[in-house]
């Protein structure tokens, strides 16, 4: 896994939409599945990240395995 092919996505919208998009995301690259998820006392909309290797090519997708040596906290950060 290269840093240069890791972005950090992050989504805006109801939760279970917005946690919808993260597991497609994940359909299609190797990504940290969904964390950070934030709400704001009085709102409905919720933010969440995600981080993907975009470097890997379709079909690749997947959350990262936890014994995926290597780059793991980075990926995670």
């Amino acid at each position: 896994m290269s840093d240069e092919s890791v972005v950090t996505i992050e989504i805006r919208g109801h939760e279970k939409a917005a946690l919808e998009a993260v597991h497609r995301i994940s359909a299609l690259f190797l990504s940290s599945g969904p964390c950070r998820l934030r709400r704001k006392p009085g709102e409905d909309e919720v933010a969440v990240l995600v981080h993907a290797d975009v470097g890997r090519r379709a079909g690749e997708g997947g959350y990262l395995d936890p014994d995926e040596a290597e780059g793991v906290d980075a990926f995670l950060r």
